[in-house]
């Protein structure tokens, strides 16, 4: 019996031992799975991304319109000339070697000659035939927004179909259904804008979103500070409004940038010194823009702090924040 006691005192220790040591062993193999998992579910998820891409596509197509529709007439009216007649030009210009080469084919250098001098005459003539009235360029001009804003409907509702995947995921990750309304509002603004071909009031409602996206990014772990897309909404809602001499209502979005870039500006790393720097002397320098009423301050500050932001997200990118 002594013998046995003695066995049992021995061995029972040695077996919790090495169980220990067994599950000590494995455990390590198991942890980065686990860390990786839980990684993963803290990335933004990939419809969240698909989603800000077609806010971004929107927005682009909507920014090539408007800066075209800033050109002067004329430059407008060029185009529409040029368009109109390119098709004429390549045509007469087939005729005129034609007309060359069968000039050549006879023999006669001067028949050839006589051919090119056709030609050239009848390109000249096409060119002044391609003289368009006002009443035909502002009909060709509307029927050319009118193409590009369909192809625009179909972007918004892929930008519909995109916040459908993802609403239910933000549901699930508990945001916040204020945030939830104020996205869906907007993107119901832009639709009907959109739908107006009104390019102006289009830019400022797609611009609208910008605002309540970060809602959704703060519920992840991101590597960009999401309140760079708030700092965005603002300089180019500046922009637009000082475009229109709406000063006032620039004046009022100053106060909101200004609180934004003060909750922003503690979460940027030490290695963003310089362009922390650069970007307040800009931001001081589009606040006197909008002060004194200059416009033209006001859009080459914003484009200035565009730039910045942009730079600020590429940087936070590579650091992995």
């Amino acid at each position: 019996m002594n013998i046995l006691k003695h066995l049992y005192r021995f061995f029972v220790p040695a077996l919790i031992i090495l169980s220990l040591l067994n599950f000590t062993a494995c455990s390590p193999q198991k942890k980065p799975e686990v860390a990786q998992t839980k990684a993963e579910e803290e990335k933004p998820p990939g419809e969240l991304d698909k989603l800000k891409g077609s806010i971004e596509k929107v927005e682009k197509a909507l920014e090539t319109i408007h800066e075209e529709s800033k050109k002067p007439m004329f430059i407008q009216q060029e185009k529409i000339e040029k368009q109109a007649s390119g098709g004429g030009k390549q045509k007469e210009g087939g005729q005129s070697g034609g007309q060359g080469g069968g000039g050549s084919s006879g023999g006669g250098s001067s028949s050839g000659g006589s051919g090119g001098g056709g030609g050239g005459q009848g390109q000249q003539q096409q060119a002044q035939a391609t003289k368009l009235p006002p009443e035909q360029i502002k009909l060709k001009l509307e029927q050319e927004k009118y193409k590009k804003f369909e192809k625009i409907k179909k972007d918004v509702l892929g930008l519909h179909s995109a916040w459908n995947s993802y609403e239910a995921k933000a549901i699930s990750d508990f945001a916040m259904q204020t945030a939830i309304n104020d996205f869906e509002s907007a993107l119901n603004n832009l639709t009907k804008t959109v739908d107006t071909q009104d390019v102006y009031l289009s830019l400022l409602e797609v611009n609208q979103l910008y605002k309540y996206l970060p809602d959704f990014y703060m519920l992840y772990e991101s590597k960009v500070p999401p309140d760079l897309d708030r700092l965005r909404f603002a300089v180019k809602k500046i922009q637009l409004l000082s475009e229109k001499k709406d000063f006032t209502g620039a004046n009022d979005v100053l106060q909101y940038f200004e609180n934004i870039w003060m909750a922003a500006r503690p979460k940027l790393k030490s290695d963003n010194a310089e362009i922390v720097s650069k970007f307040e002397f800009a931001f001081a320098d589009l606040k006197n823009a909008v002060i004194v009423k200059n416009g033209m301050i006001v859009e080459a500050k914003s484009e200035v702090l565009l730039k910045l932001v942009d730079e600020i997200e590429k940087k936070a990118e590579k650091s992995g924040k």
